[in-house]
């Protein structure tokens, strides 16, 4: 049997700055300016003010800063809710082989643990770029064929937890032993349900795999022991999650390749299958004069995965609007664009948009990835448009430039924090290389 979990554990431990890529580097500092505006972005929503009610009723102790609050909160928890809120409105990045969401919880964890401890912005970004390369490779082996995962198992409770254990790990100077337990403890925590989508509990699940990791790292420094074989042992995380865990992907190419030049950052506020679809009717609805009201039918073909996770035509609230094909078709057409205000209960039950919701059909093609989709909107006159997206924005073929990751991260800034604060913070995010000290730019993600 060969030794998955000790082999990634060598490599992180190994592990130099210095010879990383320089796309790589770069590619951890995008990562983290697109982090920042979701978590200030996310930081109001109501799912997050109810966790942290609870969380401040029960909270240790007050030295962790709470991304857009004043409130405090001990470590652990602080770790939780700031990556609850990056996730909070699904703007977080997305890993497309696996379908998680790598930078949530493996920024939230190193933040906070960065106010525990000195951290320089290189020390930082080396452990963030090295949580989502494991994550992400283990996230591999449940999906690479021969694997196949549960379609209702969610990736980010899955490898999330992971993530933030080697990063967490990393960042404290665990030696390979230290690093094999800190990612085997995360690994015994794994979990979650994609049931819960369209509820306050999908977001739940990547704070708790924030906490979990950091709380792993944390029990593999005081020599808390685990398995050093939880990823490949025969009762282990391969096992346990895929029918024929393929575990050569966790470590084919390691070193050489790296997953998170692979992230996709997301220019719409839902699940990133259905990106396709709103890029393809946004271009349908600008380019054509046509009244909503005179449309018979709404055709989309998407990938298999993407009926699996978004086909709901009927809501009733905000948070199924992260999941569902046939709202954002039907709001990309009426409102021609497609931000936070398209996925406000004020659209969701907007009459028209409703109407339209339900004349949408989905049909699947399985040449197409997560990236493609084909629309048609047929008139009742008859007259139809057709337009085909082979890769959506912000995926791996189109991907979001710097810019518009700094104009995401600033529209989501302003929300809560003034413009001058807003530039503060995207500037330090984009400087967060030459940081001294990690510590000081968490407590500015404060009010």
């Amino acid at each position: 049997m060969r030794r998955i979990t000790r082999e990634l554990a060598r490599y992180v431990h190994a592990s130099r700055y210095d010879a990383l890529p320089p796309a790589v580097r770069r590619e951890g500092v995008r990562a983290f300016v697109n982090w920042v505006g979701c978590a200030a972005g996310g930081s109001r929503e109501a799912n997050v003010a109810h966790v942290l009610a609870v969380l401040d009723e029960f909270n240790g102790a007050r030295d962790s800063s709470v991304v857009g609050h004043r409130i405090r909160l001990d470590l652990l928890n602080a770790a939780f809710i700031n990556t609850m809120s990056s996730a909070a409105v699904a703007f977080n990045d997305t890993h497309f082989a696996t379908v998680a969401h790598p930078t949530s919880p493996v920024a939230g964890a190193l933040l906070a643990l960065a106010e525990r401890q000195p951290m320089s912005g290189i020390e930082f970004l080396h452990a963030l770029i090295l949580g989502v390369e494991i994550q992400c490779r283990i996230g591999n082996i449940l999906f690479t064929k021969p694997a196949e995962c549960n379609i209702g198992l969610s990736m980010a409770g899955l490898v999330g937890g992971i993530g933030a254990a080697v990063a967490a790990a990393k960042a404290m100077g665990l030696n390979e032993t230290g690093i094999a337990t800190a990612l085997g403890h995360a690994a015994n925590q794994a979990g979650g349900l994609r049931e819960s989508h369209t509820t306050m509990g999908s977001q739940f699940t990547p704070g708790h795999t924030a906490r979990c990791g950091l709380m792993s790292a944390l029990l593999a420094a005081r020599r808390f022991t685990c398995a050093d074989t939880m990823i490949e042992g025969e009762k282990g995380f391969g096992v346990s999650f895929a029918s024929n865990p393929n575990m050569a992907a966790a470590v084919e190419g390691l070193g050489r390749t790296f997953e998170i030049t692979t992230l996709a950052y997301k220019p719409y506020p839902c699940g990133f299958v259905v990106h396709p679809v709103i890029d393809a009717c946004v271009d349908l609805a600008r380019a054509n004069a046509f009244n909503a009201e005179d449309v018979a039918r709404v055709e989309l073909t998407v990938c298999p995965l993407a009926a699996k996770l978004a086909d709901r035509p009927e809501l009733t609230d905000r948070n199924q609007t992260l999941v569902s094909l046939q709202h954002w078709a039907a709001a990309s057409i009426i409102c021609k664009i497609a931000g936070l205000a398209q996925m406000d209960d004020a659209v969701v039950h907007d009459p028209a948009v409703a109407r339209l919701r339900r004349k949408v059909a989905i049909a699947t093609n399985e040449k197409f990835g997560a990236e493609t989709a084909s629309a048609r909107i047929v008139l009742k006159n008859g007259q139809a448009f057709d337009t085909h997206v082979a890769h959506c924005r912000g995926s791996i073929g189109r991907p979001l430039t710097d810019d518009e990751v700094s104009e995401k991260t600033r529209a989501q800034c302003e929300l809560i924090f003034t413009a001058d604060k807003t530039g503060q913070l995207l500037d330090g995010a984009w400087r967060i290389e030459q940081s001294a000290a990690v510590g000081a730019y968490t407590a500015s993600l404060a009010l």
